[in-house]
């Protein structure tokens, strides 16, 4: 989706070199959310879960 001289990875769908000008959405939260302490004892397979929310417009 990016074009012209935009450095980013092509599958990302904000573009993080500031070279292009209009969004495809906005970035809900700036850190991903991890699994707590009560869910990595119940599954353990969670310990590499991040959750990122991007919002399109």
């Amino acid at each position: 989706m990016q074009c012209g001289k935009c450095t980013c990875p092509p599958g990302l769908p904000y573009c993080v070199c500031n070279y292009k000008e209009k969004s495809l959405g906005n970035i809900i939260n700036k850190k991903p959310i991890v699994a707590n302490d009560k869910e990595l004892k119940e599954n353990s397979r969670a310990q590499s879960a991040k959750l990122r929310i991007f919002e399109k417009k």
